[in-house]
């Protein structure tokens, strides 16, 4: 893709198509956890490869939302990208995500003698958790902010 002469309309087209793929990782994120809960007990090399596959779009998504993504595009163009709106909207979206791994995993707790989960599917259910909520929350606000 060839960038328009304006890098400050380019910033603006990026920023807002971020905020409209926020939702679909989250979606992603949620699919493959239902695939994850519906098929084996991990034990098979499939399942080794679907977690694996989890595991690396989680460290993904953690990364973006930690650092704002676009990490291959240039540095003027990534602070433009970067201001003070959208930092405070990740700080928000992560906080809203802690907050939903943390009341995942007192569920989890509390409900440990109801539900016979193992520990990898308890770990993967807070992780998603949290993640989903951040995802979820940085979209709402970016396009709160964008118009």
């Amino acid at each position: 893709m060839t960038e328009p002469s304006g890098n400050a309309d380019f910033a603006d087209r990026l920023t807002r198509r971020r905020a409209r793929m926020m939702p679909v990782l989250a979606l992603f994120l949620m699919i493959q956890q239902s695939a994850y809960f519906a098929h084996g007990d991990g034990t098979r090399l499939v399942d080794h490869i679907r977690i694996g596959g989890w595991v690396a779009m989680t460290i993904v998504i953690l990364m973006v939302l930690l650092t704002g993504g676009f990490w291959f595009r240039k540095a003027e163009l990534r602070a433009m990208i970067e201001d003070e709106t959208t930092r405070a909207n990740r700080a928000s979206a992560l906080a809203a995500g802690f907050f939903c791994a943390m009341a995942t995993a007192i569920i989890c707790y509390v409900m440990k003698s109801a539900w016979e989960f193992s520990v990898g599917e308890v770990i993967h259910l807070i992780v998603s958790a949290g993640l989903v909520a951040a995802l979820l929350r940085f979209s709402i606000l970016e396009r709160r902010a964008l118009g």
